[in-house]
């Protein structure tokens, strides 16, 4: 690298369907939603005998109940039984697991559902008293002793999309912060597993792809904090760890690069080795921001937005170091 403390680039970041009399159900579906809720427990022990207990969430493979991370279901509070498959994008409440799981289709078939579940609760047809004066706790189903979470980090506090140029799903990395501190785990979707995909895919590809300029950080939640001021961001997944040669680079093809590391050794060092690669795989010009003297150890572009430090100019005229 050419050190230059003079030089400066300019960077120009410019409900179910109504029913007719002959297919309505003999039960109150809302009641039954309720009655599912309140033994939510038992229900997805009965629909998901795989899935285990993570905090307040409970996790599955999938919808066939594979072992797995991808489906989250809610557990508690206002959302408790609705779930989403973070590999798929698709989501919905306990009714809709429940016809999924026993193939029901809720628009020509909803009856039939409530049927289901009714027929599972014990409910009888002349049991359409209102559920808070007739709630008995001998009519739910019994409650198998709660498992305990697979794992202590509790439910993620954050969560990162990856997505290749088109929008399409590759992977998502969940943040938890417990008393150990901070810990981050990647999903890959091809594989539906619990790990970085290969080669990890860099954040923020759909916006990349019509940017001449970009700026790379150390982490998505710094990445954010640009791309929320009208920057073009982007991270490489696991930021000042992530493995180089692990990482595809290849979307910074032809772009005018600028490397913002975090103000410790680690960032220094990722930035170096991150910009020799990147310079490599033919981005049309590389720089390394200087951190400012003054900084605080660890001091990172998300911390520059949250001081209310004029980012565009910082990056168009801070002193930096010229790799490409």
């Amino acid at each position: 690298m050419n050190s230059s403390t003079d030089k400066v680039i300019w960077l120009d970041f410019n409900d179910a369907p109504e029913q007719g009399e002959s297919t309505k159900p003999k039960h109150d579906a809302r009641e039954l939603k309720q009655r599912l809720i309140d033994s939510l427990d038992a229900v997805l022990t009965y629909l998901f005998p795989a899935g285990k207990y993570r905090g307040k969430q409970f996790i599955v493979g999938d919808l066939e109940g594979n072992p797995g991370k991808s489906l989250v279901v809610e557990l508690a509070g206002s959302r408790a039984g609705m779930w989403m498959d973070f590999a798929t994008g698709e989501g919905g409440d306990i009714f809709d697991a429940w016809a999924r799981v026993n193939g029901f289709d809720t628009a020509s078939q909803f009856p039939e559902l409530v049927d289901s579940v009714a027929q599972w609760l014990g409910v009888s047809v002349d049991q359409s008293r209102p559920l808070s004066a007739t709630y008995e706790k001998a009519n739910k189903p019994a409650m198998p002793a709660r498992q305990q979470p697979t794992d202590d980090l509790g439910p993620a506090t954050g969560k990162w999309d990856y997505r290749d140029s088109q929008g399409q799903l590759i992977a998502c990395v969940y943040r938890y912060d417990n008393e150990s501190g901070k810990e981050f785990r990647p999903w890959d979707v091809r594989s539906r597993s619990m790990k970085a995909p290969d080669p990890r895919p860099l954040y923020n590809q759909p916006q990349i792809l019509s940017a001449n300029q970009v700026v790379l950080v150390e982490g998505e939640k710094a990445a954010d904090a640009l791309i929320r001021l009208g920057l073009v961001a982007t991270t490489a997944m696991n930021g000042a760890n992530a493995p180089i040669a692990k990482t595809d680079w290849s979307p910074l093809k032809d772009k005018h690069v600028l490397v913002w590391p975090d103000n410790d050794d680690a960032g220094a060092e990722y930035a170096r080795k991150a910009s020799e690669a990147i310079a490599c795989g033919g981005a049309a010009s590389v720089a390394v921001l200087h951190i400012p003297g003054d900084k605080s150890v660890k001091w990172d572009a998300y911390d520059a937005v949250d001081e209310g430090m004029d980012v565009w100019a910082f990056v168009q005229s801070a002193p930096r170091t010229i790799v490409k």
